[in-house]
């Protein structure tokens, strides 16, 4: 692929077309009204459950916050035309993540379980006080949405569980406890235990936890309004626009914007 045009060639010429996949999700609905509202941005198109992008419909970029079979059909679109993807969309098939990979080099693509910008630095504390700590520490992550959401855990505990397994070169997939009723045994050190709690309207409540003997550290990150992943995902999309093929980290793309 060629180079991107800058962000800042973008503004001097016309506005970035952003197209939105999920838009009738809750973070869509965001999309939406944070591209309608500024002046750099324009809404080339709409995709959600009751239909996909039409043929008119030409876009900069396209933003996906939808469901595992609609991000299949954005990344054959993005792929087709050429265009940077920003996935939102939690609950990944391994189908998707295979496509993902394959798509990353061909077109710019950022995939995250969580585009808040507190989150994200979260992710990195997180990883960091597992590698501190002594292993006698225990691990929990505990996480709590509103009563709709359906996948359990959320992507974004899953997320901060990789990063804590990471940290202590542990494979989360071989610690994770899900479902403590059915161990009658003590808990050991490795476990990396997970907490959901669903109801009301939450937008998102994560905490790690760390237990010591005589103390414990907690990491919090406590989400009032669903915009702030949507400000993140189009903060995406725009650094997105300057880069080439491969897949970026969420975490990269703010750099300069939150410090390095």
């Amino acid at each position: 692929m060629g180079s991107r045009v800058s962000s800042t060639a973008w503004a001097c010429s016309r506005p970035v077309r952003v197209l939105v996949s999920g838009a009738s999700g809750a973070v869509g609905k965001e999309l939406r009204r944070l591209i309608e509202a500024d002046p750099e941005l324009e809404l080339a198109g709409v995709a959600d459950r009751s239909g996909f992008f039409g043929s008119g419909d030409q876009g900069d970029v396209l933003v996906d916050f939808s469901h595992p079979a609609l991000t299949l059909r954005c990344l054959e679109l993005a792929e087709q035309r050429g265009l940077p993807l920003v996935i939102g969309t939690t609950a990944l098939t391994e189908r998707c993540r295979d496509r993902i990979e394959q798509a990353a080099t061909r077109i710019p693509l950022c995939v995250a379980a969580n585009f808040s910008v507190g989150v994200t630095v979260m992710l990195e504390l997180a990883a960091r006080a597992a590698s501190a700590l002594p292993t006698t520490f225990d691990i929990e992550i505990a996480e709590a949405h509103h009563r709709r959401k359906l996948d359990a855990p959320s992507g974004t505990a899953l997320a901060l569980g990789e990063a804590v397994a990471q940290a202590r070169k542990q494979v989360l997939s071989e610690q994770a406890v899900m479902d403590r009723s059915v161990r009658r045994e003590p808990r050991s050190s490795a476990e990396i235990g997970f907490q959901v709690s669903r109801g009301g309207d939450v937008v998102g409540e994560h905490s790690v936890q760390f237990f010591g003997d005589g103390e414990r550290l907690e990491i919090v990150h406590r989400a009032t309004d669903r915009s702030i992943f949507a400000r993140g995902a189009l903060l995406a999309a725009r650094k997105l626009t300057e880069r080439g093929a491969g897949r970026v980290e969420f975490r990269d793309l703010l750099v300069g914007e939150i410090g390095s």
